[in-house]
């Protein structure tokens, strides 16, 4: 059987690079992509999480998920896309960048903007950035961050994701924090930070801040109530001591993101 020529992930001219929200899980990842969705010519999938596992693409380990999973399954589903077409482009795709590209320019086509700019958002996909990177030499990154205290909070709640684990929950946000220093070493340019608190603080100050640093003219009018300001919920959910553990455990990227190192 005549294996399909493997798809480009290089940007075309008529085409503009794509961008990635990254960072920590519960973090305010979806709210970014929900506000920048508000632009005509940017338009982003629900989570593809094509570079989150480090197996080789197209591997038995990496394509387990994609075929298996329910939960990515049913976001293709949300945005559109057949099996079929996605069994489809993993066979024309030689990479994980050339799934990316395939996937956000069909991604395109059904939201009836194929002239329009794709970017994702998948917290997790922090974890590749390094191939992303190398893959996508075009590719810029929004890492949103949130006080790790909240963080915690959130997923000890579990209304999205559910974590009992003190070290567990913290880990999410501590090792996005190191992977992010790491990569801005050499990249920095590459990448805008973006803190939540800010974000919520004065909405239309850091959209306009993020949609310079993306190139993307234009404006994006929210509406009062679209943005909550933080609401520090730590303050009941953590005892005093896990507070301190987190306090302790995250340092020092806690301070060196701007946290008050005694909220």
């Amino acid at each position: 059987m005549r294996q399909a020529e493997p798809v480009s992930a290089s940007v075309t001219s008529d085409e503009r690079p794509p961008f990635f929200i990254l960072g920590c899980v519960r973090s305010g990842t979806t709210m970014l992509r929900d506000i920048l969705r508000r632009h005509p010519n940017l338009e982003s999938p629900e989570e593809t999480h094509f570079f989150r596992w480090s197996d080789p693409f197209r591997s038995p380990r990496y394509l387990h998920p994609y075929r298996n999973n329910p939960d990515i399954k049913k976001q293709r589903e949300m945005d559109g896309i057949s099996e079929e077409e996605f069994r489809e482009m993993l066979s024309a795709s030689s990479s994980k960048a050339s799934l990316a590209a395939n996937y956000g320019r069909l991604f395109l086509e059904r939201r009836d903007n194929p002239s329009g700019r794709w970017f994702d958002k998948t917290p997790q996909n922090i974890y590749g950035i390094l191939l992303i990177s190398a893959q996508m030499p075009e590719a810029r990154f929004i890492h949103i961050h949130r006080n790790p205290l909240n963080v915690v909070a959130s997923l000890f709640e579990g209304k999205v994701m559910a974590i009992d684990d003190l070290y567990g929950a913290a880990n999410y946000w501590l090792e996005s924090m190191q992977i992010m220093e790491g990569y801005k070493k050499g990249h920095g340019d590459r990448v805008l930070e973006v803190a939540y608190e800010s974000l919520t603080d004065d909405p239309a100050a850091e959209v306009e801040r993020i949609l310079a640093f993306l190139g993307e003219p234009g404006r994006i009018e929210l509406e009062p109530g679209f943005v909550h300001k933080e609401r520090n919920r730590y303050r009941t959910v953590l005892s005093k001591d896990q507070i301190n553990q987190v306090l302790a455990f995250c340092s020092p990227y806690y301070e060196g993101y701007g946290y008050p190192p005694d909220p």
